[in-house]
């Protein structure tokens, strides 16, 4: 090997930030990656787009979930509860422990994942759009960068019947809000941020984790 090379072969990276890194001659070889990718060029090609339409050509429900209007919103909230409802109906056919298995140590499991969604609908609508305090479901389950939220028990343990009336719950609340949206409310601000930009950021957690739960199910 040439003098000053490195060795990370076989290594696992998890939070890890490489923004505005460079690297040259570098081998990746059977390399996964999963995350935040905009503005990756490999070999001269930008690899962001390539796999926004790859993934769009796999999932062509995914075109309708950046809406720029309030009808627009409604209709992506009525694919994600379509895909809620075909998951909550594939959970029903599963053993509980199949629901609790973690892939790998460091991925949420399926349960976990809507737990995820969960705190999500918290943080970004009741608390960030709505204004409620002391919001949180005690079975919400935070991203690993948020260590500390108020009223979450990152102890709990709920069956999936448990998760299910959590999740519904929260899945009314934002239907309640899209259901009376006008073109004009979307600019409103909330926060540091517009109530579009909120709704755009649901919607998007929203896919990925229903597709990272079916995904990885679909991998045991």
């Amino acid at each position: 090997m040439p003098e000053g090379f490195q060795d990370w072969s076989g290594r696992r990276f998890r939070n890890v930030d490489l923004s505005n890194t460079t690297w040259k001659e570098t081998m990746l070889v059977n390399a996964r990656f999963s995350g935040l990718i905009t503005g990756l060029v490999v070999n001269d090609i930008e690899v962001a787009p390539l796999i926004d339409a790859e993934m769009s050509r796999r999932f062509p429900e995914r075109a309708k979930l950046r809406p720029v209007d309030a009808a627009g919103v409604r209709g992506a909230w009525a694919v994600i509860t379509d895909l809620w409802t075909a998951s909550k109906a594939r959970a029903a056919g599963l053993p509980e422990e199949a629901l609790d298995r973690r892939l790998e140590a460091d991925e949420w499991s399926w349960s976990e994942n809507f737990r995820h969604l969960i705190m999500v609908t918290d943080g970004w609508i009741s608390g960030t759009v709505l204004g409620r305090t002391g919001h949180f479901h005690p079975i919400g389950v935070p991203p690993s960068f948020l260590t500390d939220v108020p009223g979450i028990d990152v102890q709990a343990s709920p069956t999936w019947a448990e998760v299910v009336v959590a999740r519904e719950d929260r899945m009314a609340i934002v239907h309640h809000l899209v259901d009376d949206l006008a073109d004009d409310d979307l600019a409103r601000s909330c926060g540091e941020h517009t109530l579009h930009f909120c709704l755009l950021t649901v919607l998007d957690e929203e896919w990925h984790h229903n597709w990272y739960a079916n995904r990885d199910l679909d991998r045991q």
